[in-house]
């Protein structure tokens, strides 16, 4: 796809200095219609897509979507059309509701800038009612002489949104000509060069094969310029979806039968209570997080983190492994989720049952120094040996140690 290069998911760049690291980055600008952070192998054997099976939606399930303002009837119908290709080949409703309705699942904002993308899968779960999970820029991507790039860009979005990832992101697949892609982007965009590392030369090794290989001609592939690649290899647009796109739509939301290759997925609601509180006594702070978690059929692991954050958003270095998470003073408490699981933690009026605790003497900090906690939670994930962040992450007030 060669028009003006815009994104798909967020990256969250993290800005480090000395033995420091900030709380929380930048998103990446939102260039849609480009590379992804993760490149494609390439195999002989059939092709297919790829798919992240931790942000998948259940099957069968209806997703409720709805515009936020914006956008003529004939555009948004166009979308409510194109969006219905997925229908065709996967085990999930996607039902357009009313403007005013309160909650939903996926939002949709048409736009003339910021480009078009799309959070993974029910990830989209976790943002704000009132911002979009969908961004279609509809002049930079919707123009009277070429609709099919339009409607290939509509369903592409639905596809992250289903769980799809970036076609290209297969390890191994692209033989870069990093001069090419350096000089390319440095031109013709605002990117730096660790910015065109993170979004088009870095390999995933989050992936998730589901005995698929990599698939040229699926629609969550974007084209490769020839003058990208040492072999001079190019990839042109695609408008529709392939056959191994269909293959694995129905492999993941199966119309019949189990769902091919299920992992243990977590959902964490009711999450926006995180108290702190310093305690002389026990000589440490006192972290309790409320939230409920609800699992599917598979028995999953997770970690629940409390880390140190001080005033100026910088995390804490840990001088221990005791009391670290990333190298930063955190606490953290494993555990292990049943299948079909319903679980509140901390729930309002009833006895504590959840609490993380770090000790003074684990925090090199003076006496009086003002912190905060970040609180985030960790699923294992089997296939990659690695974790997956579940929810989003929770920042408390700040309170002063008092040791």
């Amino acid at each position: 796809m060669k028009r003006t290069l815009l994104t798909l998911l967020s990256l969250t760049l993290i800005f480090a200095a000395a033995n420091a690291q900030k709380i929380k980055g930048l998103c990446a600008t939102k260039l849609g219609k480009y590379f992804d952070d993760r490149h494609k192998k390439v195999d002989t054997t059939a092709g297919r897509g790829m798919i992240d099976n931790y942000y998948l939606w259940k099957v069968g399930d209806i997703l409720t979507v709805k515009f936020l303002p914006g956008g003529s009837k004939q555009i948004r119908n166009e979308v409510m059309s194109y969006a219905k290709e997925w229908e065709k080949y996967a085990n999930i409703k996607i039902k357009f509701v009313p403007d005013n309705t309160p909650k939903t699942n996926v939002r949709i904002k048409l736009t003339d800038t910021d480009g078009a993308w799309s959070l993974l899968g029910t990830q989209c779960n976790y943002e704000d009612q009132t911002m979009q999970t969908m961004n279609l820029d509809t002049v930079g991507f919707r123009t009277a002489d070429d609709f099919a790039y339009w409607r290939a860009t509509v369903i592409h979005e639905f596809g992250h949104t289903l769980g799809f990832m970036h076609e290209q992101s297969y390890p191994g697949g692209i033989k870069w000509d990093t001069a090419a892609v350096y000089g390319y982007y440095l031109k013709y965009t605002n990117w730096d060069r660790p910015m065109i590392d993170a979004q088009v030369l870095k390999v995933s090794d989050e992936f998730y094969s589901n005995g698929t290989a990599y698939d040229s001609r699926s629609i969550m592939q974007y084209w490769v310029a020839k003058e990208f690649t040492l072999d001079h290899v190019a990839i042109p647009e695609n408008y529709n979806l392939s056959m191994g796109d269909i293959a694995l739509a129905a492999a993941m939301y199966p119309k019949t039968g189990k769902r091919f290759n299920e992992v243990p997925t977590v959902s964490v609601s009711s999450l926006a209570n995180v108290k702190v509180e310093p305690n002389k006594a026990r000589g440490g702070l006192i972290v309790t997080p409320s939230f409920t978690l609800k699992s599917n059929s598979k028995l999953g692991m997770l970690y629940l983190v409390a880390r140190v954050v001080k005033d100026d958003d910088y995390y804490v270095e840990a001088t221990t492994d005791d009391y670290s998470w990333g190298g930063w003073v955190a606490a953290y408490k494993d555990v292990l989720v049943l299948p079909n699981s319903n679980i509140t933690y901390n729930k309002a009026g009833a006895k504590k049952n959840l609490e993380l605790f770090i000790p003074y003497s684990q925090i090199p900090l003076e006496n009086n120094a003002n912190v905060r906690i970040e609180f985030f939670i960790k699923l294992a994930d089997g296939l990659n040996k690695k974790y997956k962040e579940i929810g989003f992450k929770t920042y408390t007030q700040l309170v002063a140690i008092n040791k």
